[in-house]
């Protein structure tokens, strides 16, 4: 045994010299050598080595269940991405990007879709297996859908837009906030290039009463037959764009086509388009007026013209559609009168339309529209693509031509107009006034009362002006005035609630609490006898498009008014010394201003209404023959 093991260990020493021989020759790098059971180089002095913890072992081994995409691809696959994403140009539809990343191949499709959906470069996992099930046979559209309903992308759509404005999130992002209606004729504009006919309307109404949510209906359009024909096709069709009138410009569209149910009767627009079309029909240009809108509004429609319809029956009509493909089929309007930039569902219009843009408040003042800025930024993104089509643009003052038109929307200063609005005499006249005793009694007003009659709004500082009415009333004066203040809207459920509630809980005498009075939204033929027979009227609003409606029908109702000092008012009162103005933001100078309002009385009401003549002079029917002349220049 012991003769055995020499020659084994000769042999094995042997070898070894021959190796090392060998290695020397030829120049190759020693190879480590045991000794005592160690590792070390040979003929190198090390020291100890730490023991290395259990954690560090692990994060040095790889794992070999974690797959990853080789360096080298992912250079190639970034490198072809960017000439990809060069080729898609922004303001595009998703159908024509789609169109042309359908035609890569499987890598670099599968790439881009995850760019175009999830806004990221695909992980390994998700890479591979979607390669591998496009190489069995999935279709490309399945997969777009499989990325559309996942929850990532769900989440992704949620977000403000963002990102890479030449990819479907960017879009799908702008479209989330949407009223339900307007996001349905978006991803089919989006998807389809058309609108949706009213059975599909319905259809996709009713999948959403049911519980499917947005991205489930987008991932349920992108598999049907249609759009895979659209993806097929060797050239994407072109768009439509708006028809020049015809006729001579006759017949006028009105669009009210609001996305969402909507109380017009007393809100600005239903006033503001009522009395635009009453101006139309007056005129001798013999136009016929198409009354356009949604099922939600119809009835809300019927009721706001019901009056113009009954002495206009021959041309006045009303149509109503949750498609926009059968407005555009059945309603025969040469040109539109879009009165809202909002209204989502403008921009699918296939004939010329002017869009009247009174202000986009929440840009001046983000702070206070901060806590709904998601909807505010989709607005926003309404009315650059509205008014980017618009044949003409129209503001009611130079102050928001000059700031939301040209500075904020960019708009060449061809393409906008300005056309004041006037005081409503016709409306008022046929409208006439009841009473003071019916009047007082149908809404137990008895007493003196200011009045403020505006819907509340964010901007419209309700709760300073009760603060400075409190003032007004702690005051000798003010106590033995017995005056009360009368909103016209309810206080529950309305923006600033929680601030116009302080303001009231501050107010420690119940007699002054009980003397502000929230009287909910009365009719529009209320409205001439609510100011008559008011002792004064106090417009608090921190902002407006316009010169406020209320310092106007005020006047006309011989009632003085008192109001917060704004350019747009001094664009048409530039004498003011006669009313009592205050700064908005400053209580203590607006319950002066209640003070002196309350002490002239109606003494003052002929200086006030000479200081605003040009205003008050100009009727609706002037404002219809400005409009008149817009429409003539379109073709």
């Amino acid at each position: 045994m012991k003769r055995k093991k020499k020659r084994k260990s000769l042999k094995r020493s042997t070898r070894s010299r021959l190796a090392r021989s060998k290695r020397r020759k030829s120049g190759k790098p020693k190879k480590l050598s045991r000794r005592k059971g160690k590792r070390r180089l040979r003929g190198k002095k090390t020291g100890r080595r730490k023991k290395k913890s259990g954690a560090a072992l692990e994060a040095q081994t790889p794992d070999p269940h974690v797959v990853t995409i080789p360096a080298e691809d992912i250079a190639r696959l970034r490198a072809n991405n960017t000439r990809v994403r060069g080729s898609l140009l922004e303001g595009s539809r998703i159908i024509e990007w789609f169109h042309f990343i359908f035609r890569l191949d499987n890598e670099d499709f599968i790439w881009e879709m995850y760019r175009q959906i999830l806004q990221r470069e695909p992980d390994a996992n998700g890479f591979y297996d979607h390669k591998q099930r496009l190489e069995s046979g999935m279709p490309r559209v399945s997969m777009a859908a499989s990325l559309v309903q996942s929850s990532e992308a769900e989440q992704i759509f949620m977000r403000q837009p963002s990102g890479d404005r030449n990819t479907a999130a960017f879009i799908i992002q702008s479209l989330y906030p949407a009223h339900t209606l307007d996001y349905i004729h978006g991803i089919y504009a989006q998807l389809l290039y058309r609108e949706p006919d009213a059975a599909r309307v319905n259809y996709e109404l009713m999948a959403v009463n049911q519980g499917m949510p947005r991205h489930g209906l987008l991932a349920r359009l992108l598999v049907t037959e249609e759009v895979q024909s659209l993806l097929r096709a060797a050239n994407m069709p072109m768009p439509r764009t708006a028809a020049g009138g015809k006729n001579g410009n006759k017949n006028i569209g009105i669009f009210l086509c609001f996305g969402s149910q909507i109380a017009m009767d007393g809100e600005g627009i239903g006033r503001f388009i009522v009395r635009l079309t009453e101006g139309l029909l007056a005129l001798e240009n013999s136009y016929t007026l198409h009354v356009a809108t949604t099922e939600a509004n119809y009835r809300e429609t019927e009721t706001i013209f019901s009056g113009l319809r009954a002495v206009y029956s021959d041309r006045i009509r009303l149509y109503h559609s949750d498609s926009m493909e059968t407005i555009n089929q059945t309603v025969p309007a040469d040109v539109w009168i879009v009165p809202y930039v909002g209204m989502g569902l403008a921009q699918y219009l296939q004939r010329p339309y002017i869009v009247c843009l009174h202000d986009l408040v929440y840009l001046h003042f983000p702070n206070l529209y901060a806590k709904d800025m998601d909807h505010y930024q989709y607005i926003h993104s309404l009315a650059e693509k509205i008014t980017k089509n618009a044949a003409i643009v129209v503001f009611d003052s130079e102050y928001i031509r000059n700031h939301e038109g040209l500075s904020f929307l960019s708009l060449p200063v061809h393409q906008t107009e300005v056309v004041r609005f006037a005081a409503p005499h016709e409306e008022y006249t046929s409208f006439g006034s009841r009473t003071e005793l019916e009047f007082r009694s149908k809404y137990n007003l008895f007493g003196p009362y200011l009045t403020f009659p505006s819907v509340i709004r964010l901007h419209k500082n309700h709760e300073r002006l009760i603060d400075a009415f409190h003032r007004f009333r702690l005051t000798d004066l003010g106590r033995a005035s017995g005056l009360k203040l009368v909103f016209t809207d309810d206080l529950n459920n309305r923006p600033r609630q929680q601030e116009i509630t302080a303001a009231l809980n501050v107010i420690g005498d119940a007699q002054t609490r009980s003397s502000i009075i929230f009287m909910g939204r009365i009719p529009s033929a209320d409205l001439p006898s609510l100011y008559k027979y008011a002792n004064g009227v106090i417009v608090p609003t921190l902002f407006e498009g316009s010169c406020p409606f209320p310092i106007v029908e005020s006047l006309l109702m011989d009632t003085p008014v008192s109001f917060g000092r704004l350019s747009v008012v001094q664009e048409v009162i530039p004498d003011m010394s006669s009313f009592a103005t205050f700064d908005p933001l400053n209580p203590i100078e607006m319950s002066g201003a209640i003070a002196r309002l309350y002490m002239e009385g109606k003494s003052v009401v002929p200086q006030q209404k000479a200081a605003s003549g040009g205003l008050l002079q100009r009727s609706w029917a002037d404002v219809a023959a400005d409009y008149a002349a817009i429409i003539g220049r379109i073709s």
